[in-house]
């Protein structure tokens, strides 16, 4: 599935680029795990709403790209869902 290949480098990306900006950085990234991916979605929502600083690392984008991964690996394509949804208007 090409889908979850291209949603796995995203998120990766942005891993990288959250945990380049964090102070603390995150544990290692279990791509193919959705506990572990649940869990770290978790652990950043939590950091983003206690981080009330001015640097802090950009969580929105990480967040998507967890959710995108886990709705995948739930073999549910959020953008094939969207896309259907606008064909149908």
């Amino acid at each position: 599935m090409n889908r979850i290949k291209e949603a796995q480098e995203n998120l990766k990306n942005e891993f990288k680029l959250y945990n380049d900006a964090a102070t603390n950085k995150l544990p290692e990234l279990e791509i193919n795990s959705p506990e572990k991916l649940e869990a770290l979605l978790e652990s950043v929502t939590r950091r983003e709403s206690l981080n009330h600083s001015k640097k802090k690392p950009p969580a929105t984008k990480l967040k998507s790209a967890l959710a995108d991964n886990l709705l995948l690996l739930d073999n549910f394509d959020i953008k094939k869902a969207k896309e259907a949804g606008k064909a149908e208007c």
